[in-house]
């Protein structure tokens, strides 16, 4: 349940980093929030008040969630990727049986290779802003290196195998920085300097799109 993984992401915080203020919407979401213009969106500030709550309501109200995220982190169990952005690993992933050595490309993702995944991006606040595993959503797909996604995210699924769930904190340099996701009005679905709360699931790595 979302309600679990916002306790755990937040035990994850309080683990990691106690002085942090505690990505994703995707490309795509964000172009969309900077280039509307008062003429397209009836009411931006509507736009902005039920795109963070719809996705927490929806999985409150029912919508399936599959995994279970920890209540408790263990300092010790806390990884980093290369650049310094905190994860902690709530379930293994192994390569997939047709391919337990990875040599056809389906086990680690890597730079060119195709992924598809599930998560939900919390606020520090707690609040969802975006998700995929809301009523008939779909998973996120984009290739590895192309600049699709938020650095920090790219970065935690580099690590990940087939099938692993992470819970992860992405300092607001890997997301969306100083500018965060505004309107030309000022109105912002995601706060300049935002360091946003993740949890991920890797569902499936490929050589090509498909």
């Amino acid at each position: 349940m979302v309600l679990r993984r916002v306790v755990a992401v937040a035990a994850l915080a309080a683990a990691v980093a106690p002085a942090w203020g505690l990505s994703m919407v995707h490309r795509a979401s964000l172009d969309t929030v900077k280039s509307s213009s008062l003429g397209r969106v009836a009411s931006r500030r509507s736009w902005l008040e039920t795109s963070a709550v719809a996705s927490f309501a929806a999985v409150v109200a029912g919508d399936p969630a599959p995994s279970k995220a920890v209540q408790a982190v263990d300092p010790s169990k806390v990884k980093s990727t290369p650049s310094g952005v905190k994860y902690v690993v709530v379930k293994e992933g192994v390569c997939p049986t047709t391919d337990p050595l990875g040599l056809a490309g389906s086990c680690g993702p890597s730079p060119g290779k195709y992924v598809i995944l599930d998560y939900t991006g919390f606020l520090p606040d707690g609040k969802v802003f975006d998700t995929t595993e809301r009523k008939n959503g779909k998973p996120l797909a984009f290739r590895i290196g192309e600049k699709q996604v938020i650095p920090g995210l790219e970065e935690v699924v580099l690590q990940m195998r087939p099938g692993e769930e992470v819970q992860a904190l992405i300092p607001a340099k890997f997301a969306y920085g100083e500018k965060g996701v505004c309107t030309e009005e000022g109105e912002c679905l995601i706060p300049p300097g935002t360091d946003l709360k993740y949890f991920i699931r890797l569902v499936r790595v490929a050589a090509a799109y498909g």
